[in-house]
């Protein structure tokens, strides 16, 4: 799968998804908001593992993705 397959599979704008670098800092920022639910203790359990696997299966396809 290449940069831009991922972005439309995760709905995400081409213009912030060009490479690798970006989608790890996507998930860094992913992982920071979902830090920030839990601190404020406004997400479910559950809610919260769905996200985590998300951004587990984002990376995956991040890392061998293909320009």
């Amino acid at each position: 799968m290449n940069i831009q397959q991922i972005a439309a599979k995760y709905k995400i704008s081409e213009n912030f998804l060009n490479s690798r670098d970006d989608g790890f800092n996507i998930s860094i920022e992913s992982v920071d908001d979902i830090i920030l639910e839990l601190k404020k203790g406004i997400t479910e359990p559950e809610q919260t593992i769905k996200k985590l696997q998300k951004i587990r299966e984002f990376m995956f396809d991040v890392r061998n993705s293909t320009f």
